[in-house]
């Protein structure tokens, strides 16, 4: 379930990699866990592979981490 809390969406790992492929056409995207942080990995259309790391939060009212919808687009245009 899509939080909003201060203005900002947080997304939890299956919608953000659901939202990620629709809004960045993506071939493939997933994400995992590494060095305390989730890693996104993901193909595009042009055949080009990337992956960037995002931080995970805890929301009081979910049992599951949720990803800054922010940081996620902001990575997704820098790399």
């Amino acid at each position: 379930m899509v939080f909003k809390l201060e203005g900002v969406y947080y997304l939890d790992r299956n919608e953000a990699v659901q939202y990620l492929m629709k809004a960045y056409a993506l071939k493939w995207c997933m994400t995992k866990w590494e060095n305390g942080r989730v890693k996104v990995s993901y193909e595009n259309q042009s055949n080009k592979r990337g992956y960037y790391h995002v931080n995970a939060f805890k929301i009081k009212k979910s049992s599951k981490i949720h990803l800054s919808k922010v940081e996620l687009d902001t990575a997704m245009q820098v790399s």
